[in-house]
Parts: C-alpha cells; structure tokens; sequence
C-alpha cells in the first residue's frame, strides 16, 4: 500500500518536471507543425491541446486559435487536438525533416450530436471509448434485449445469463455488486420490478440517454462502494428540433416530446412509458409462472439550460411505479409472490469550463417504497438518499490530466414486517421474525487520479480513493492503477489492478436478524487483456482474477459477521465485425467462481457461478 501511493505521488509530481526536463533538449533537424483550431462557426478556441499521439510534442494554441511546434519524429503518426466540450480531433499526417505542415482544424461540440450508447468490456481502456460500442439503435434492434440497455449489455462477455431477468451478474460478482450512476448520481434501485437477481428490466428507456460507459472490472478511483462493476449513464442534452416520437412495442407503449425552446440554450424533453410484458412472456414461453405479468408506467422529464459556452444546468426528473405476482413452484405449498413499488429520482446536473479547470457536481434526492408479501412474509421497504458530487478536470499540458472530486450521501432506510426464520420456508404458518429496521448512514468520499501519456506511447491511469461511513466508522484507502500498451498501430496490450470496497445492505444491519457492528466487504482485481481494433472489426480478450475478503457469513450467535471469503477467475472473448449491411458479434465468457458466504460454511460456487456463457448476434440492415 505504501509503495503504491508513493509511486502515485511520483506520478502526480515528479513525471511533469521530468517530463519539461526531457522538452529542453534541442534537435537539429525538425518538422514543423502549425494550423489553427475553430468551432464549427469559424470562431478561434483558445487554449486547445494539440500534440502527436505516442509522444509528448504539441503546444496550445493562442487566443487567435493559432498553434505551431517542432517536432524530430519521422514517418507517419496521428494529430490529436483536444478541448473541453468537443469531439476530439485525429488526423494522419506524415513527417519529414525540414518540412513544414499546415493544418486547420475544426471542432465539433458534443452536445449537437446525438452520442452512442458506449459499453466497453472494462475500463481500463483509452479514454476516447472508442472499442466496443452499442448504439441506442442496437440496444432497441438486439434480439431478446426488449429495446432495455441492461439486456443489451448481457449479450456482452464479462456478464452472467443468471435467471430471466436484467440483473448485472459481473464476473462472479452478485447482483448487488454493480453500481449505476445517472448525470452523477447514484441510481439506488436501478431495476423495474425488483427481485433477489436483479430485476426483470432497466429503469431507465435508451431514448433517455445520451451516452452509456459500462465497466466490468478495474474501473476508475471516481467510482466506489461497488465490488464488481459500474454502468454510467449520461441523460440527453437540448434537443435539436422539436419532434414527437411515438413507440409500440412488443412489451411497452412510449410517446416523447422534444423541444427546443432557445437554440443551442434551453430545452426541454418529457416522455412517459407503459409496459405490460404479458404478450412478450407469452411469445418467448417464459418459464415464470405470473399471477401478475409486470406492469409500469413512468414518466420523465428533462430540462437543459446553457448559460455560456462552456457551462449549463440539466435537471432531470424520473417517477416510476410497477407491479409483479408471480406463483412459486414448491411440492408442499401453494406460495405466491406479489410486489408493488415505487421509485422517484431529482437531480441538478452543472457543469462549467474555468480558466481550463472542467468544474462538474450535482445535487440529487431519490426516494423508493416498496411493499412485498411472499408466504408468511412480508415487508414494507422505504428507501431516503440524499446526494451531492463535485469533481475537475485539468490537463495541466497535453497528455497528462488530473481529476479529484468530493462525493456525499446521507442515507435513510426502513424496513419494517415478518421474515421466516428459515429463509427457504414457504410455510405460511411458518414462524416468523420481527424486522424493524431504521438504518441510517453518512457517507463521506474522496478521489485523486491522474492519467499520463507517457513519452514510451504507454498510458498510465494511477488513482486513491478514501471514503468513510458513519455506521461502521470505517475509513477505507483504495489505491488503483492501470496501464494501456500500443504495440502497434491497431493493437494494444492492457492491465489493471485495483481494491474496492462496498457496505452492506442496509438490511443487514437489523438489530434482531443483523448484525450493526458489521464492516465494509473488500475484492481486489487484477486484469490482463489484448485489444485489436481495426475500422468496422474489433477484438478483445481479458483474463481476470479477483479475491474476495470481509464477505458476510452467517453466525449463530451474531447473525451476520464479516469472515467470508472467496475468489472469482476467468476469460472474456469479444469479436465484433460490420460486413456492410450485415454485423454482429460474439461473445464468450470462461468463469469459476467459490465463496464461503452467507450460508455457505465452506468454499462453494455460488447460484451465480455459470461456468461457460456465450451469445451470438447477427443483423441485417435493410436502409
């Protein structure tokens, strides 16, 4: 640990001074680069980065949007010009001594087009998330998905076919073990019709959103309080044009409204959902025998104010409510399930360019209630977290970049009803255990890290994580670091390594069926991989070991205590090829997973250990 966070600080302050040291020296026989960087309207950006890719020659450019530097490289590399709030610029060049290149560049900002839904098999890879994308197209188009971007990530390696149903099993990790983060905020309830596994579908509609970042393992110091994975959404920004859209699916009825109502200022979107699922159970002979197919209904609104340039505000408001009956086979009991909640999310997104620091936060309140009867259970469960996030981004010079930020919550959670004493007991005489649970919790957190292109073309991304809970009062260190490897002009080689932490749920605190001395749960990840990308072809393979410590473990004086252990290990295979009007991929997972865990008294693989999964999609585009 020590070593690890010297050799962080290492990164953070001597590789730049270092680094100037190295710039200092003179070549006799140069290239020279210059140009001029502008916006789409022909307006000059000042401070752009402008450098070559694999080495650390570049330079701003001015107030005019001017830039020029020299550079002793020959033969062929990629210019990148990069700014705040812009796709970023790549062109190929060639390089001669004694030749001078003129290049004009124009940016295009992010917010006028309509960005895909990105899911990249883990994080560790270059920043551009240019490797495995799922557009908000392929995620209505994939067969099986129900037009829901949960869905569509399963057919992706890394994630485990566990049960009909959305739930995010990441690399032997349990359904818990993934957090989901929309605009900044914590999404605590994430799924529609809420089960043991999951649930059977995703909150949130992919029209809703703007882009998408799934992260199967070594995912960034920004994230924490999640052992296996993180799903971060982006909503939609000011709608181009006005527009009504009205879907009819299988499974769900949608209408949406667009509008713009200042240019490229403010904007509003509204849109409200109906599913009712019984007709596409019917179709795909689902083995779930329902009482009640899933029904919902939500709505949302989304609303974006641009202030300048660089900064806005979008508030983004989601209230949704469904309801599920399903019959459970058992050779002794009639046993019926019936579930009804309803799930609430406000959150004020702003973000803002000063003095070339990226400044973003949000504030968010979210509020869930739930009521569930099973047999001789049931509960009544109430969900308060309140939020805040506030991070910045400075690249202090091209290819190295700093980011920190402060996250908090204060959480409020209520359980109250009758639990069986043998959880297994569908027995509806069955004896019963009084829960009362009145959970609350703070939760403080931090985050440094740093991304640095070094002059060796290797990407290093270093950072440290502390967070401290008011229950527990545990205050946890989580160094991370991971490292990107071109080795050659289509291929790179990757690595991570990283320890995370996350807190039990709120239910294991009860004081009568819990335990609330009970502390934070710890997995630490190693990951290799090979990625070859090339045009309209990708290839990634990922071998991945994590090794589990602090797991809760039933105890019969205690309830719960925080001896279990266990490992997860595997190989992930992902191909993904465009033949024109005709693409597809496969993809392949290899996992072995053993955890002595909860009732498990000794090394035992877990219901969500599925030792081979693999999926195959093919598609034909008629247009």
């Amino acid at each position: 640990m020590k070593s690890f966070i010297w050799a962080t600080m290492w990164v953070l302050l001597v590789t730049p001074a270092s680094q100037l040291q190295g710039q200092q020296k003179k070549n006799t026989s140069t290239c020279v680069i210059e140009g001029t960087v502008t916006n789409q309207k022909g307006t000059p950006l000042a401070y752009a980065n402008i450098f070559l890719e694999g080495r650390m020659e570049g330079a701003m450019s001015n107030t005019q949007g001017h830039f020029s530097f020299k550079t002793c490289a020959t033969g062929t590399f990629t210019l990148i010009c990069s700014y705040i709030g812009y796709r970023t610029f790549k062109e190929r060049i060639s390089l001669k001594p004694g030749k001078i290149i003129h290049v004009d560049i124009t940016l295009r900002q992010q917010q006028i087009e309509t960005s895909p839904v990105i899911v990249t098999a883990s994080s560790f890879t270059t920043a551009d998330r240019e490797g495995v994308t799922l557009t908000t197209l392929e995620v209505v188009t994939t067969p099986g998905a129900a037009a829901d971007v949960f869905w569509a990530i399963k057919t992706y390696p890394g994630v485990q076919q566990v049960e009909e149903g959305a739930g995010l099993f990441v690399r032997g990790g349990d359904v818990s073990e993934t957090i989901t983060i929309l605009d900044g905020a914590i999404v605590a309830h994430p799924y529609k019709y809420e089960s043991p596994t999951g649930g059977f579908f995703g909150t949130f509609s992919p029209f809703l959103l703007k882009g998408t970042f799934f992260s199967s393992g070594g995912f960034s110091a920004q994230y924490g309080n999640a052992l296996s994975g993180a799903l971060i959404m982006e909503s939609q920004d000011i709608p181009p044009k006005k527009q009504v859209t009205i879907g009819i699916g299988l499974a769900a009825e949608s209408a949406k409204i667009d509008l713009p109502i200042i240019e490229n200022k403010l904007g509003l979107s509204f849109s409200g959902n109906r599913s009712n699922t019984k007709m596409m159970f019917e179709l795909n002979r689902s083995k779930v025998d329902f009482s009640q197919y899933p029904f919902a209904y939500d709505l949302n609104l989304n609303i974006m104010y641009r202030y300048s340039r660089d900064g806005y505000f979008k508030f983004f408001l989601f209230r949704e409510t469904d309801k599920v009956g399903v019959e459970i086979a058992d050779p002794i009991y009639d046993a019926h399930y019936h579930g009804h909640s309803t799930n609430q999310l406000y959150n004020l997104k702003f973000s803002d360019l000063i003095n070339r620091v990226l400044i973003q936060g949000n504030l968010g309140f979210s509020q869930f209630d739930r009521n569930m009867n099973l047999s001789a259970m049931y509960l009544d469960h109430k969900d308060r977290l309140y939020q805040f996030r506030l991070s910045a981004e400075y690249e202090l010079k091209p290819g190295f970049t700093l980011r920190s930020g402060l996250v908090g919550f204060k959480n409020q959670t209520l359980f109250t009803g009758e639990v069986p004493k043998d959880e297994l007991d569908l027995n509806p005489d069955a004896e019963t255990n009084r829960v009362e649970t009145d959970y609350r919790s703070d939760r403080v957190a931090g985050f440094l890290e740093a991304e640095y292109h070094t002059p060796f073309s290797l990407v290093l991304i270093s950072g440290l994580r502390g967070e401290f809970e008011s229950v527990s009062k545990d205050f946890i260190l989580d160094p991370r670091i991971s490292i990107i490897w071109p080795i050659s002009a289509y291929s790179s080689l990757t690595a991570a390594w990283g320890i995370y932490h996350q807190y039990p749920n709120a239910r294991y605190y009860d004081p009568n069926t819990g335990n609330p001395h009970l502390s934070s749960l710890q997995a630490t990840h190693y990951i290799v991989g090979y990625t070859y990308r090339r045009e309209a072809q990708i290839i990634r393979v990922e071998a991945y070991y994590k090794n589990y410590q602090n797991l809760l473990l039933k105890n019969t004086v205690k309830n719960y205590i925080n001896e279990g252990y266990g490992y997860a290990q595997g190989i992930d295979v992902f191909v993904k090829k465009s033949f024109g009007q005709l693409s597809g991929w496969v993809s392949y997972s290899y996992l072995k997973a053993r955890r002595k865990w909860l009732e498990y008294t000794k090394l035992t693989p877990p219901y969500f250990d599925i030792t081979h999964n693999s999926t195959v999609t093919v598609k034909y585009s008629l247009s």
